[in-house]
């Protein structure tokens, strides 16, 4: 079922899920996912003016494959390209291969501890979206196809012509009853008349085929497009925390401030 909702910037909170057809693998883990972002990073060796580590990204990329948003009221496709996503899944792990294949990841408190990464050259990031994870999303909504769409037949019609007459000598065969070399005026109504016929049956074509609901961004817009793994409940509860941590953070730097002019 599509969604009945208004075109233009909407806001979704339902799930996510695959579209039929071929898996979709993260690269680096090779878990099945809808959606995945990754990066391979190698470690630099340590130069004579720098005791540090330092590391450069040898790889990444980014899955564009679209998938469902489901909600109680309907579906509609998801493009994620140009998006700002927050995933369900962010893993980073170590080891000694540029590509990490089926090697397990360490255990969480190893991960972070710093020792996971001791005689490693290569640091994995992997960021996931599953199937069947909560989705928030706002974006720019269109259907597609379907009865709804917007047509402008003299406008269709006049580029038509305009494509055909480019092609002057498969307008000359199709329409050049006389085959004096030139299409006069009755030629040309039969012309049009193709044109209009041509352009119909384009139309009842596309009114015929099954609309399709789209969530994406759309081309010139200014309008941020933002796919999160979350519910809605979870969302506004880190907003809140967030909140607390920059009040937090402000008081600290005020009382630090005003203790700084104090002691001058």
């Amino acid at each position: 079922m599509e969604y009945t909702v208004p075109q233009g910037y909407v806001e979704f909170q339902g799930h996510a899920e695959l579209i039929s057809g071929e898996p979709i693998y993260a690269p680096l883990s090779l878990r099945p996912c809808i959606w995945y972002r990754y990066q391979i990073e190698k470690k630099r060796a340590r130069s004579v003016n720098n005791n540090s580590n330092n590391w450069q990204t040898i790889e990444q990329g980014v899955c564009d494959s679209l998938f469902y948003l489901i909600d109680s009221t309907g579906r509609c496709v998801v493009d994620p390209e140009g998006a700002i996503v927050t995933p369900s899944t962010r893993d980073v792990w170590y080891g000694s291969d540029r590509n990490p294949g089926k090697v397990g990841k360490p255990a969480k408190w190893l991960r972070y501890s710093g020792l996971a990464q001791i005689g490693r050259r290569y640091r994995y990031r992997e960021e996931l979206i599953v199937n069947g994870d909560p989705l928030y999303a706002l974006g720019d909504f269109a259907t597609h196809g379907g009865a709804g769409g917007e047509f402008d037949e003299p406008g269709e019609i006049a580029d038509l012509l305009r494509e055909w007459k480019r092609d002057k000598a498969r307008l000359l065969e199709r329409f050049d009853a006389n085959n004096d070399g030139e299409i006069d005026v009755d030629e040309w109504d039969s012309t049009r008349r193709a044109a209009v016929q041509e352009i119909a049956g384009k139309r009842a074509k596309a009114a015929a085929a099954v609309p399709i609901d789209v969530l994406g961004h759309a081309k010139g817009s200014r309008n941020p497009f933002i796919l999160a793994a979350r519910s809605e409940s979870d969302m506004l509860t880190r907003f809140h925390y967030n909140s607390i941590a920059l009040f937090v953070l402000s008081v600290i730097s005020s009382v630090t401030v005003l203790w700084t002019i104090s002691i001058r």
